[in-house]
Formats: structure tokens, sequence, C-alpha cells
């Protein structure tokens, strides 16, 4: 990795946490308690736009992984994505999208590597492969140690899915394995009009 400490903004982290008080009580509760009250504090006391370490977000996306396990993790996230498309941070990049690309899920998916650098600061880059008609690739290079986890391959295809399920498409995504030794990883995506 070339350029500083890998960081993610801290608004990414309170999300998050937003996502998780908005289970049902019982998978709250354990989430809540997996993910512990000092990393919540800690990510309490972040202001919106700070950054915070890579390390402490992986975590966070290492204990939702845990408590839930993979299926369940993507399901979380995809759920954490649908709503925070709505929000300030990512509606104007959704809305952008429309209008460039129309309204399919390659049109959301197409901003991954801008929501990206949005999220996040030396955490490595993503691109987007086309896989015309109804497919692609989002391709994730020289991500930081920190954030190699099981975990953030489920965020990134259940981000995938929310997009999907934002367009009123059907479809999935999968990871192509795990990270490779210099920090890769690709998420396949694919979906069909309902």
């Amino acid at each position: 990795m070339v350029g500083g400490k890998p960081l993610i903004r801290a608004s990414y982290a309170k999300t998050v946490i937003g996502g998780i008080k908005r289970r049902p009580q019982v998978e709250q509760e354990a989430l809540l308690e997996r993910v512990g009250a000092q990393t919540r504090s800690e990510i309490r006391d972040y202001g919106m736009l700070e950054w915070m370490p890579a390390a402490r977000f992986a975590e966070l996306v290492s204990s939702i992984f845990d408590a839930l396990g993979a299926s369940g993790a993507q399901s979380f996230w995809r759920a954490n994505l649908l709503l925070s498309l709505e929000r300030r941070l990512l509606s104007p990049l959704r809305l952008g999208a429309i209008a460039l690309h129309g309204n399919s899920p390659r049109s959301l998916l197409k901003m991954t590597p801008q929501a990206w650098e949005l999220v996040s600061k030396d955490c490595g880059s993503c691109k987007v492969i086309d896989r015309p008609p109804s497919s692609l690739a989002l391709s994730f290079d020289n991500v930081p140690r920190e954030l190699r986890v099981p975990g953030m391959l489920q965020l990134w295809a259940g981000g995938s899915e929310a997009c999907i399920e934002r367009m009123r498409f059907e479809g999935r995504a999968r990871a192509e394995g795990t990270f490779t030794a210099d920090g890769a990883s690709e998420i396949v995506v694919e979906w069909t009009k309902v």
C-alpha cells in the first residue's frame, strides 16, 4: 500500500451502529454486545466528517460477521446500504448515477469507486469491470491488511445487492474467493428485471 495510515470515514461507522439499532431486539442486543460499549463510545465521539482507523472499522465489520455468519452479515449490509442510499452522504451519488447511466443496477454499481473514495482513505481502490448485458464485477485492489477480513467481502456483496434492490431488479452478488496476498478481491454482481 502506498500512502498513509488506512482510514474510514466515521460517519460510515455511525450508520453501521444505526443499522444495528434497527435490527430485531434479540439480534440488536447480541450485535451491540459483540461490538462492545468501548467501540460504540469511540464511534459516537467522532465527528461525522472525521476519519477513524480502518482497523477499528474492520473490528466492527468482523463483529457483525462473527455474530450473524456470512449470509446474515451480507443481509445486514444490504439493508444498511439500502437505507444509506437515501441519506445525505450517498443520495447525491445515487441521483447522479441514475441521471448519467439510467435506471438499472449498473447505474448505482458504477458509482462504487466514488463511494469507496468518499468513505475511505488509503484503503485501496475499486474499479468496475462491465459484463453486459446484466452483470459486472467490482474489483478491489491494494486493500490494506487491516481490512482483509471476511466480513468486508460480505459488506461489498451486500451493498451490491442493495443497489439491485433499490433499482427494483432481482439478483445477487458474491465474492470470488478471498483476498489475494496483495489485497485484491472481486465481487461478481448479476441481475435481472423483475
